[in-house]
């Protein structure tokens, strides 16, 4: 099968209404787009990977900003029809009394929820298996009519591409928890590599350690866990298919003095170590690279991979693992499970 793109992610575009009127109230707003899809294949473009989306995009005042920003970043939207008489998601960001941002989504029975309801599955499927790589969330699997068919994608993609599942739990999208919890050892022989945040793991499982939230994971199945734990070292897990115990080891993060924004940081992170894996780089350093880009995403305003560059993240990346750069790999400290 001819390989097309080298990643291709499933979920929603939004458009965004950022409050840039705190003090006196009056409701301004600063209009752009986001989402976690959007977000992490525009990191991975300014990695210089080739990007593609699985979504469907609305039939509104937003559609022409929307998709003028998905071309300007150079995703292919082949499989991201524009839907008549459908509108698009639409989330407001607005801080708290402390200054902390808060979100609220309008987002119910948008385009993107159709995007497989409107789209003959086995295309779908040939499209995800030509890329190198294939990204999804909890989000698109929450928001999405005919989830099965996500769910059928994925399985049927897997062997053809690198399957990378990022939790990001939203609690709100879920009418039970329990739905997602007893998704995560079905979707684990069919992932390639998980990526957890320590609020997702909180969000499901409560409090623990993130070795054993790590281990728990590698139990239902997953053979690669990526616990990503903010300014505290991310912490990674191996298990290897003959093996029923858990190699883990952490992955230092770099320091950012001055963190200016951190939406879009965990969707940064998921480019980097993406972009380091399909470039054969071992988990160690796909975590470092993860880290890295998004140590480059909280150093500047917006969440689309704005102030990523390959030049930048090398800056990051070379301190944490002492040698290599980001165009081959360097001798693996750990391996991957087979």
């Amino acid at each position: 099968m001819e390989t097309k793109l080298d990643i291709i992610g499933i979920g929603e575009c939004l458009a965004e209404l950022n409050s840039v009127d705190e003090e006196s109230g009056r409701g301004m707003y600063q209009l752009g787009y986001s989402g976690d899809v959007l977000n992490s294949l525009s990191a991975a473009g300014a990695l210089g990977l080739t990007t593609g989306l699985i979504s469907a995009i609305g039939d509104d005042p937003f559609t022409d900003g929307l998709v003028e920003v998905l071309e300007s970043e150079h995703i292919d939207l082949s499989h991201a029809p524009i839907l008549e008489g459908k509108s698009n998601g639409v989330y407001f960001i607005h801080p708290d009394e402390s200054g902390n941002p808060h979100f609220h989504f309008l987002r119910r029975d948008s385009a993107a929820t159709y995007a497989f309801a409107a789209q003959p599955l086995d295309e779908l499927v040939r499209y995800a298996s030509s890329a190198r790589a294939l990204l999804f969330s909890s989000i698109p699997l929450a928001v999405m009519k005919e989830r099965e068919k996500m769910v059928s994608l994925i399985e049927s993609a897997h062997g053809h591409t690198r399957v990378c599942f990022d939790l990001n739990v939203r609690p709100k999208l879920w009418d039970k928890l329990d739905d997602l919890r007893n998704l995560l050892p079905v979707l684990a022989p069919h992932a390639d590599v998980l990526f957890v945040s320590a609020q997702d793991d909180m969000h499901l499982f409560g409090s623990r350690e993130a070795a054993a939230a790590v281990d728990h994971y590698c139990n239902l199945g997953f053979k690669e866990v990526a616990f990503c734990r903010g300014a505290d070292s991310t912490v990674v897990g191996l298990r290897n298919s003959a093996s029923t115990s858990t190699a883990i080891f952490e992955v230092p993060v770099p320091r950012v003095p001055v963190v200016i924004d951190p939406t879009g940081a965990g969707d940064a992170f998921n480019a980097g170590y993406i972009a380091a894996m399909l470039r054969g780089h071992p988990p160690y350093e796909c975590a470092a690279m993860g880290n890295a880009t998004a140590a480059c995403s909280l150093e500047v305003r917006g969440g689309r991979g704005t102030g990523i560059t390959v030049q930048r993240v090398e800056r990051h990346y070379r301190p944490l693992v002492k040698w290599g750069t980001f165009k081959g790999p360097a001798l693996a400290m750990s391996r991957r499970a087979n």
